[in-house]
């Protein structure tokens, strides 16, 4: 009823326009004027045009249209622009196609004569930046963490103490327990208790100088394996349950012991701990031809007690480790000086300058292949004491203050050494040393192999 009354009123309100009055009289044209009026182009948007549907033949053929009155047909800008092309060429018009601005999520145009083109911002991309293909556009990891696409979604490597999704949640597990980071716990992981007095800039000095002696309390997470009191590898500390060493070690021992605290070997300075191990967690793929896999989890009778010398390493996330750690500059790795399976230098050693290799060096110079579960660290003018350090020593990095295992030097004696150390790389392994310790823990003993 509404549109009856609507269209009539509309009907009825043309016909008066026609109707002669005494004020319209004087504007009425003469016959001439009148014909030539007929002939004009119609104009667009024509009465009662915007009540219909968009038609190609109306908006396009009968009158003139523009770009946004094609878009309004097809409802596609691609198939919008490939009418419109051929459209301006039939008429013989031009437009500039950006004042519809047909460039999305912020994309800047610019027409030529024939076409046009959008400047896409970051993350988006597509004719007109239609297609968002970065989901790190929008920032959304917090506290400092750093986003990594992954095809259509993303995920956030967070920093050192924060998780969840976003990086939103924190601080982060400090140690392999599983518990929330107290940084009130007198022994937290990667801290050093004893303070040093050596600064950063005396790194690569000490590192080249003949004697590279630490501090005691330097290297708190390192330990000493023995068979029958002979010195068998090094290993670092994860928790007071568990450490890690070189599966080469341990492969083919019934029994030995781990000595915690230990810093001269010829004097008993009071803190040493000496602890039975309970079970050994070789990896299942370890081989003695390729030495992959040289990685193996030993696992105590007796919890550790964590003094100023002895606390634990951090265990970084594979992530964290591979994006932000080993691009690092340099790592430091410790362990006591041996020579033909003889002690040379009773006193723990640390060496804190160990630069990374590249891989594609690292390739180059073993006989065997560095696959990538292993990595280099050193130079020449370090092969001694790098080559000679007890083997399983722990090469660990520094992050804002705290220090995470990185690497584990290979336990075998048979490979070239005398250019550039080999290392396992911790980082490949850490679902493989959690799954075992959550197991191991629920009273599960199983033979793993690495996830």
């Amino acid at each position: 009823m509404g549109t009856l009354f609507t269209t009539t009123w509309l009907l009825g309100l043309i016909f008066s326009s026609f109707v002669p009055t005494e004020a319209n009289q004087q504007v009425f044209l003469s016959s001439n004027d009148a014909h030539g009026l007929l002939s004009r182009q119609k104009r667009r948007n024509f009465l009662l045009e915007e009540l219909r549907p968009g038609n190609l033949e109306r908006e396009c053929r009968e009158e003139q249209c523009n770009f946004e009155e094609a878009r309004e047909v097809f409802e596609n800008q691609e198939e919008t622009w490939k009418f419109f092309r051929t459209y301006m060429v039939d008429t013989n018009i031009t437009a500039n196609v950006c004042e519809s601005d047909p460039c999305w999520n912020g994309g800047t145009c610019h027409s030529t004569p024939d076409d046009y083109s959008c400047i896409c911002k970051t993350g988006y991309t597509g004719r007109s930046c239609e297609i968002e293909n970065d989901a790190c556009a929008s920032s959304p990891c917090k506290n400092g963490g750093w986003c990594q696409l992954q095809s259509t979604h993303y995920k956030c490597l967070c920093e050192a103490g924060y998780y969840g999704q976003n990086c939103e949640l924190g601080p982060q597990d400090c140690s392999s327990h599983g518990h929330t980071c107290d940084h009130f716990l007198p022994y937290p992981c990667g801290k050093l208790s004893v303070p040093l007095a050596i600064d950063d800039s005396d790194l690569i000095l000490r590192a080249l100088i003949g004697d590279q002696r630490c501090q005691r309390g330097e290297y708190p997470w390192q330990v000493l394996l023995k068979h029958n009191d002979e010195i068998v590898c090094g290993g670092a500390i994860l928790n007071e349950d568990f450490v890690l060493t070189s599966a080469a070690c341990v492969n083919h021992l019934q029994s030995f012991t781990v000595v915690l605290g230990e810093y001269n070997l010829e004097v008993d300075e009071g803190v040493e701990q000496t602890i039975n191990v309970s079970r050994v967690h070789a990896h299942s793929r370890y081989s003695q031809m390729t030495f992959e896999n040289d990685i193996a989890l030993l696992e105590l009778v007796t919890p550790i007690q964590f003094n100023n010398y002895t606390s634990p390493i951090c265990l970084p996330e594979t992530d964290f480790a591979e994006f932000f750690l080993m691009n690092s500059e340099y790592g430091a790795i410790s362990g006591w000086k041996m020579k033909q399976g003889r002690v040379e230098q009773p006193v723990l050693l640390g060496v804190p300058y160990v630069p990374y290799i590249k891989h594609a060096i690292c390739e180059g110079v073993q006989s065997f292949p560095i696959v990538y579960r292993m990595f280099c660290a050193g130079f020449e003018e370090l092969v001694d004491p790098l080559c000679s350090l007890t083997r399983g020593s722990p090469l660990v990095t520094n992050y804002k203050g705290v220090w995470f295992l990185t690497g584990m030097s290979l336990g075998v004696d048979k490979y070239n050494c005398n250019k550039i150390p080999v290392y396992t790389k911790v980082s490949r392994y850490i679902n493989w040393i959690k799954k075992i310790m959550s197991q191991t823990r629920s009273g599960q003993v199983t033979n793993y192999t690495s996830s």
